[in-house]
Protein backbone atom coordinates (compact mmCIF):
# COMPACT_ATOMS: atom_id res chain seq x y z
CA UNK A 1 0.00 0.00 0.00
CA UNK A 2 2.27 2.63 0.79
CA UNK A 3 4.55 2.05 -2.40
CA UNK A 4 1.23 3.25 -4.39
CA UNK A 5 0.68 5.81 -2.03
CA UNK A 6 4.83 7.09 -3.37
CA UNK A 7 3.49 6.56 -6.72
CA UNK A 8 0.45 8.97 -6.42
CA UNK A 9 2.01 11.19 -4.67
CA UNK A 10 5.34 11.47 -7.14
CA UNK A 11 2.53 11.87 -9.75
CA UNK A 12 0.62 14.51 -8.38
CA UNK A 13 3.16 16.56 -6.43
CA UNK A 14 4.83 18.03 -9.14
CA UNK A 15 1.14 19.18 -11.17
CA UNK A 16 0.21 20.50 -7.76
CA UNK A 17 3.42 22.40 -7.82
CA UNK A 18 2.99 24.32 -11.06
CA UNK A 19 -0.51 24.90 -10.08
CA UNK A 20 -0.04 26.73 -7.29
CA UNK A 21 2.92 28.71 -9.16
CA UNK A 22 1.12 29.73 -12.04
CA UNK A 23 -1.75 30.63 -9.66
CA UNK A 24 0.82 33.09 -7.74
CA UNK A 25 2.28 34.34 -10.63
CA UNK A 26 -1.24 35.29 -12.15
CA UNK A 27 -2.30 36.92 -8.76
CA UNK A 28 0.49 39.56 -8.18
CA UNK A 29 0.82 40.64 -11.81
CA UNK A 30 -3.32 41.19 -11.90
CA UNK A 31 -2.57 42.94 -8.32
CA UNK A 32 -0.24 45.19 -10.17
CA UNK A 33 -1.54 45.94 -12.84
CA UNK A 34 -4.92 46.78 -11.35
CA UNK A 35 -3.39 48.73 -8.86
CA UNK A 36 -1.56 50.92 -11.83
CA UNK A 37 -5.40 51.23 -13.65
CA UNK A 38 -6.55 52.55 -10.40
CA UNK A 39 -4.09 54.68 -10.45
CA UNK A 40 -4.41 55.93 -13.86
CA UNK A 41 -7.71 56.70 -13.57
CA UNK A 42 -7.63 58.09 -9.89
CA UNK A 43 -5.31 60.94 -11.90
CA UNK A 44 -7.87 60.69 -14.68
CA UNK A 45 -10.31 61.97 -12.47
CA UNK A 46 -8.64 64.27 -9.96
CA UNK A 47 -7.27 66.34 -13.74
CA UNK A 48 -11.11 66.36 -14.66
CA UNK A 49 -11.77 67.81 -11.29
CA UNK A 50 -9.42 70.73 -11.94
CA UNK A 51 -11.41 71.88 -14.85
CA UNK A 52 -13.07 74.72 -15.20
CA UNK A 53 -16.53 75.39 -15.27
CA UNK A 54 -16.43 77.00 -19.14
CA UNK A 55 -13.84 74.36 -20.25
CA UNK A 56 -16.03 71.35 -18.48
CA UNK A 57 -19.31 72.45 -20.20
CA UNK A 58 -17.66 72.07 -23.89
CA UNK A 59 -15.92 69.06 -23.19
CA UNK A 60 -19.03 67.18 -21.87
CA UNK A 61 -20.68 68.89 -25.13
CA UNK A 62 -17.95 67.19 -27.21
CA UNK A 63 -18.87 63.93 -25.37
CA UNK A 64 -15.46 63.43 -24.10
CA UNK A 65 -16.65 61.98 -20.35
CA UNK A 66 -18.85 59.06 -22.48
CA UNK A 67 -14.77 58.68 -24.60
CA UNK A 68 -13.66 58.59 -21.71
CA UNK A 69 -15.50 56.14 -19.78
CA UNK A 70 -15.53 53.58 -22.62
CA UNK A 71 -11.56 53.81 -23.01
CA UNK A 72 -11.78 53.08 -19.14
CA UNK A 73 -14.30 50.11 -19.06
CA UNK A 74 -12.07 48.63 -22.19
CA UNK A 75 -9.11 49.05 -19.86
CA UNK A 76 -10.81 47.21 -16.84
CA UNK A 77 -12.12 44.53 -19.04
CA UNK A 78 -8.81 44.15 -20.63
CA UNK A 79 -6.97 43.94 -17.04
CA UNK A 80 -9.79 41.64 -16.00
CA UNK A 81 -9.50 39.56 -19.20
CA UNK A 82 -5.84 38.78 -18.78
CA UNK A 83 -6.16 37.75 -15.20
CA UNK A 84 -8.28 35.36 -15.83
CA UNK A 85 -5.62 33.99 -18.87
CA UNK A 86 -3.28 34.46 -16.24
CA UNK A 87 -5.29 32.14 -13.66
CA UNK A 88 -6.01 29.88 -16.51
CA UNK A 89 -9.75 29.45 -15.64
CA UNK A 90 -10.26 30.69 -19.66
Amino acid sequence: MSTISVFLMSLVGPVVKRILVSLGVGLVSYAAISTAVNALLGSAKSAWGGMSGDVLSLVELSGANTAISIIAGAIVAKVALMAVTKLQLL
